[in-house]
């Protein structure tokens, strides 16, 4: 298979690429809707189930478990299969599975088992359509753009993360039940399908790969990464650091209502201005490579920024709220900035025909510690207490950049392509 690597960028901007400000418009609006979603369920188990702490963990794990399930078999699906119409199914499939919480809710039948089915369900169908996405972005643009395009994708992703909290509380507050509000997600995905459905670039076939084992084509994906000097620390970072943020997004809602007394509309507020680091973090990532040297911006946004998140376990009551804020945009910044430089990276680096199997591999390795972070917080939080629990999860998290602060990166200042360290 051949991907179009000289996809059309007149003038030198994106911004007059037909199809990827297609792509970019479906994927940011469906971000919106998912992030109003992310909020909305744990806010449903609280406020209408009662669910406790451990249950509100147990939801958290339920929606990364298919990270561990299906994220290499997803690899394989995505190098065998034109990828458009696959995310269209996605996209379709999602709708579905979200709109069934309202309608149980109306109908009086919700319960907690349906929300961890629902969980599990969305987070499956989100790890074919995300390596999906991370492969099919090639096709749309030349090498050169990649960090441009995944910047300006991060960016919108960004602004999603952080409007949709407080979207989803205001929305709360207007319509009295969490539930309802998970159809603003459900009109999203529609939104995505019809942007899809109008990208015209043509997209290559992938060969015909006959009969090969489904385990042999799974470790050619993994052997690449860890192979590989640098992507095996990117991996051993990413991975603590998912780990130690699936604990905070568990504890920090039960952090801002339960500990410190906020109100739906203010929990909504709060992640809403944390989340706003990751605007900046995407906006200033092209930027900050360019000036400092892309293997240097790789660790330093991290090394640098990562500490302030130890501002989140120090909030407190009324304006006390402001320091989970500052904390959560520090941390939002640094990560956004990191995983634009990591996925551009790995997408230039990797041969077309496994770029399903590598970002499949990487994304099972790295997004597969999110249930045990999940369920991590349900354990640790009951035990010692939300605070307690997320004062460790953010000093693990930014302590996590040392993998690549001790590496060849530090000797580095611009990421070669195709990097021969010891």
């Amino acid at each position: 298979m051949t991907l179009n690597r000289q996809a059309p960028e007149q003038d030198g901007t994106l911004l007059k690429n037909r199809d990827f400000m297609l792509f970019w418009t479906g994927q940011s609006i469906s971000d919106l809707g998912a992030a109003v979603t992310t909020l909305a369920v744990p806010l449903t188990a609280i406020t209408m189930l009662r669910a406790s702490t451990f249950e509100v963990g147990l939801l958290t794990a339920c929606s990364t478990a298919a990270w561990l399930v299906m994220t290499l078999p997803a690899g394989m699906i995505v190098d065998r299969v034109v990828k458009r119409p696959l995310m269209i199914g996605c996209g379709a499939a999602r709708g579905v599975v979200v709109a069934s919480v309202p309608v149980a809710a109306a109908l009086g039948g919700l319960t907690i088992i349906h929300l961890y089915a629902v969980a599990f369900l969305v987070g499956s169908i989100n790890v074919v359509f995300e390596i999906a996405c991370q492969s099919y972005l090639p096709v749309l643009m030349s090498r050169q753009r990649l960090v441009e395009g995944n910047g300006k994708i991060a960016t919108t992703n960004a602004v999603a993360v952080a409007g949709g909290p407080s979207l989803a509380g205001g929305l709360m507050t207007l319509l009295h039940s969490a539930a309802r509000v998970m159809v603003v997600d459900c009109l999203s995905y529609v939104i995505g399908i019809v942007t899809l459905l109008l990208i015209r670039s043509p997209e290559p076939r992938p060969a015909d790969r006959g009969d090969r084992s489904m385990r042999r084509e799974a470790a050619e994906g993994i052997t690449f990464v860890l192979r590989h000097p640098v992507l095996r620390r990117v991996v051993a970072c990413s991975a603590i650091s998912n780990l130690c943020d699936a604990m905070v997004t568990t504890l920090v809602v039960v952090f801002l209502l339960g500990d410190l007394g906020t109100d739906p509309a203010t929990l909504g507020l709060v992640l809403g201005l944390g989340s706003a680091g990751g605007i900046v973090g995407g906006v200033l990532a092209t930027s900050f490579a360019r000036w400092v040297g892309g293997a240097r911006a790789l660790w330093a946004g991290k090394l640098y920024l990562g500490g302030f998140a130890l501002l989140v376990p120090m909030g407190g009551p009324g304006w006390g709220v402001l320091a989970v804020a500052a904390g959560l945009f520090a941390s939002r910044l640094s990560t956004v900035a990191y995983n634009v430089l990591q996925i551009a990276f790995r997408q230039s680096i990797c041969p077309p025909e496994l770029l399903g199997r590598m970002n499949a591999s990487i994304r099972w390795m790295i997004r597969g510690a999110m249930p045990i972070g999940g369920l991590l917080a349900g354990i640790l939080g009951a035990w010692l207490g939300a605070r307690a629990t997320l004062a460790v999860a953010v000093s693990c998290s930014w302590l996590a950049v040392l993998w690549l602060v001790f590496s060849p990166l530090r000797r580095q200042r611009e990421m070669p392509v195709t990097p021969d360290w010891s």
